[in-house]
C-alpha cells in the first residue's frame, strides 16, 4: 500500500500538477494549442527553478525531503516560491502573456501567504491545496467527466496520511485553502476580467 500511496503522492505533487494546469488554463481561454504549449514551457522553467531549489536545499541540509514535510523548514520555500511567482508575473506582464496565468499566479501568492501564516500553527497540506484547486478548475472549465477529478481529493489525502507526511486535520486545511483559491480565481476571472 505504501507504493500506491507514493505513486499517488508523486502524481499529485504541485510541481507535477502545475504543467497540465498551465496548459489547460491557457488553452481554455485562448483556444490556441501552440500558444498554450509555449506558455506551458515557460511555466515549466519557473517550476523547474523551484524544484532545483528544493533539491539544492536537500543537499545542503536545509530541507529534510522533497516534500519539505517538516513544518519548520517551510519558510525558505515559501519565500523562494513567492519570489519566483513575482518574477513570472513580471515576465507575463512585459510579454503581454495570458491574463489567466497572471490571475493564477496571484492566487498562488495568496496561497503562499495563507500557508505561511497557517504554517506557524499547523502544517497545511500543499499537495491537497494544489490538487483541490487544480481539479476544481478543470471541472469548472471543461465540465462533464472532469467533475470526477475533485472526487479523488480524499485519495490524495489518504496517500499523504499513509506516508506520514500529514495528519487528517492538515489535509482538510489544505483542501479548504484550495477551495478558497478557486473561488478567488473564479470571481476575478468572471467579474473583473470578464473571461468566460
Amino acid at each position: 500500500m505504501n507504493l500506491i500511496a507514493q505513486i499517488i503522492s508523486i502524481l499529485s505533487n504541485p510541481a507535477v500538477l502545475s504543467i497540465p494546469a498551465s496548459y489547460a488554463l491557457v488553452f481554455r481561454t485562448s483556444g490556441d494549442a501552440l500558444y498554450s504549449a509555449v506558455w506551458t514551457v515557460v511555466s515549466l522553467i519557473f517550476t523547474g527553478a523551484i524544484v532545483i531549489y528544493v533539491l539544492y536545499g536537500i543537499g545542503k541540509g536545509i530541507f529534510s525531503d522533497f516534500d519539505v514535510s517538516v513544518r519548520e523548514e517551510r519558510k525558505p520555500l515559501f519565500i523562494f516560491t513567492a519570489v519566483i511567482a513575482v518574477l513570472y508575473l513580471l515576465v507575463i506582464f512585459f510579454l503581454n502573456g495570458p491574463k489567466i496565468l497572471m490571475v493564477t499566479l496571484g492566487a498562488l501568492l495568496l496561497g503562499v501567504f495563507m500557508d505561511s501564516i497557517i504554517n506557524k500553527r499547523i502544517k497545511a497540506s500543499v499537495h491537497l491545496a494544489v490538487f483541490t484547486s487544480f481539479s476544481l478548475v478543470l471541472a469548472i472549465l471543461f465540465g462533464g467527466a472532469f467533475w470526477i477529478f475533485p472526487v479523488f481529493a480524499p485519495v490524495v489525502a489518504w496517500s499523504r496520511i499513509k506516508l506520514k507526511r500529514h495528519r487528517l486535520s492538515e489535509t482538510v486545511i489544505g483542501t479548504l485553502i484550495g477551495v478558497f483559491l478557486v473561488i478567488v480565481i473564479y470571481l476575478v476571472v468572471q467579474y473583473l476580467l470578464g473571461i468566460k
